[in-house]
């Protein structure tokens, strides 16, 4: 299906959405927090009708109800589904029959695990760079969800993987508060560079509000950020996400439309549907 087009008169593709139901399975993070509560496609912040196309995103349900978050997402009544990331302990010592059971999955093209967090020591475990061997063999895509202090780790991990595709999301959560001129945001963009030289890494344009305090520090800083990205990659290597509900949406702060918005100012008009659809359409086989 085509989506209705926005402003600009292109066709965007929403390459970072989550839903979830904690009546029927079980998110350990969402406790005591304001998004504790059922997140479903009739929900979803679609920028004032301009989004009808959504990339589901694993949303760090239990590890042992993985398989079951799956299905009940390929399940919903949600006809602007268009691809499926679906989480997969790849750590686990029957990962590759893992992957196997999600990739059979309608819509399901991706897998992630998330990499947040964990050591240095779990990124470079042989059992990891095998499991994302088995990812790509399984012809699906990986999501990589890092702190910026990680991105080393990332790089190295890539170094020593298959030329399987991944997709960094949220630009590996750069210090949207700091800035691009801080310590921390140069230290960002030198291991964003590195990162670069991975021919077949893309980089998600999605997460910075979630890592802004304020909508004005978000406005100041992120896009600067957000070209610093798109100079390294190219728009041919950069998507578009809105990360709801964690960065768009009633509880976020700011929408999907003033996200997108500042997103389509920084790229630029010649180079906007190819990070608003075209990127996601080759990296996530979505067909019109």
């Amino acid at each position: 299906m085509s989506g209705r087009t926005d402003r600009t008169g292109t066709d965007l593709i929403d390459a970072h959405v989550h839903v979830w139901d904690p009546r029927r399975l079980r998110y350990d993070w969402l406790a005591g927090t304001a998004l504790d509560r059922p997140r479903l496609p009739d929900d979803i912040d679609d920028a004032g009708g301009t989004v009808t196309r959504w990339v589901f995103v694993e949303a760090d349900v239990t590890p042992d109800q993985a398989l079951d978050e799956a299905r009940w997402v390929a399940g919903l009544d949600w006809p602007g589904l268009a691809a499926m990331v679906v989480a997969a302990d790849l750590e686990a010592p029957d990962a590759a029959a893992r992957i196997d059971r999600v990739a059979r999955l309608p819509l399901v093209r991706g897998v992630r695990h998330l990499l947040q967090g964990l050591p240095p020591e779990r990124l470079a475990a042989p059992a990891l760079r095998t499991a994302l061997a088995e990812v790509a063999r399984a012809g699906l895509v990986f999501d990589a969800c890092v702190r910026r202090t990680q991105l080393g780790d990332l790089d190295r991990l890539l170094d020593g993987s298959s030329d399987g595709i991944t997709v960094l999301d949220h630009l590996g959560k750069p210090p949207v508060d700091e800035g691009l001129g801080s310590e921390a945001g140069q230290a960002w963009l030198t291991a964003l560079r590195r990162l670069a030289r991975h021919e077949r890494l893309t980089v998600k344009l999605s997460g910075l509000p979630a890592e802004a305090s304020d909508a004005a520090t978000l406005h100041r800083n992120g896009p600067d950020l957000l070209r610093a990205a798109l100079d390294l990659f190219g728009p041919e290597r950069c998507l578009l996400g809105g990360d709801w509900p964690v960065s768009t949406g009633t509880d976020a702060g700011t929408t999907a439309d003033a996200w997108f918005g500042l997103v389509r100012d920084v790229v630029g008009g010649r180079d906007w549907p190819q990070v608003a659809a075209g990127t996601a359409r080759r990296v996530y086989g979505i067909r019109d």
